[in-house]
């Protein structure tokens, strides 16, 4: 899905803050981060569902919200659309109704907590795909404009870069985003010259690498 969100070669937005600590700002900030993980496991979403979400904010309303505000925003919408919610419910902060809490299991904190420190693995075994493209193959990035989630920036569309490494099989985000399954698939590191995205105020000699899933990908 293209949108504001995707701002990778856009010019007019001012330099990128590298020296941002990621810390909360304010008190809100962490109730917000804190109310949107406890909602995953209910609602439920996962980080490609919401990374959806967050895409549809228009491009308006994106840039006049910050980060965290955007993740409310996000969340009301999957909350909507799971109908645990209305509309006059997030206006008021009433509740007007009971959800159907059929099917949907509340995650308790501790599992939470316990599930942030372990982590989980979203790789799928080596040999359960085969592999389309070999370390040092000449590959090009697909010239699409998909109306969904999709995790390849605007900027490499149509470039020519080389495999350096294959990272191994892994589910999809596109597919899961859009609820289509995990469609597991090989995702690669691809390297490009840095002039080739960029022109000739790239410096001469360096490279910008990518990860990028098979289906982004068609060789040359």
């Amino acid at each position: 899905m293209d949108g504001i969100h995707d701002m990778g070669g856009m010019h007019g937005f001012g330099p990128v803050d590298r020296h941002n600590d990621y810390t909360f700002r304010a008190d809100w900030q962490r109730r917000a981060f804190g109310v949107v993980e406890a909602l995953a496991g209910v609602v439920p979403f996962n980080s490609d569902t919401f990374r959806r979400a967050l895409e549809r904010i228009s491009a308006d309303e994106s840039l006049r919200h910050s980060y965290f505000e955007r993740w409310v925003m996000a969340t009301e919408t999957l909350l909507l659309e799971a109908g645990l919610v209305n509309e006059n419910e997030l206006k008021t902060g009433k509740k007007e109704f009971d959800a159907d809490m059929t099917n949907r299991s509340p995650i308790g904190p501790q599992v939470l907590i316990e599930a942030f420190i372990a982590g989980a693995s979203l790789e799928f075994p080596s040999d359960s795909q085969p592999a389309r493209f070999k370390v040092g193959q000449s590959v090009r990035v697909t010239v699409n404009a998909p109306k969904d989630h999709t995790r390849v920036p605007r900027y490499l569309r149509g470039r020519v870069g080389t495999v350096t490494h294959d990272s191994g099989v892994f589910q999809f985000a596109d597919t899961v985003a859009a609820g289509k399954g995990q469609c597991p698939q090989h995702c690669y590191t691809i390297a490009f010259p840095a002039r080739s995205l960029w022109g000739e105020s790239a410096e001469a000699g360096e490279t910008i690498n990518a990860d990028l899933w098979e289906s982004y990908l068609e060789p040359v």
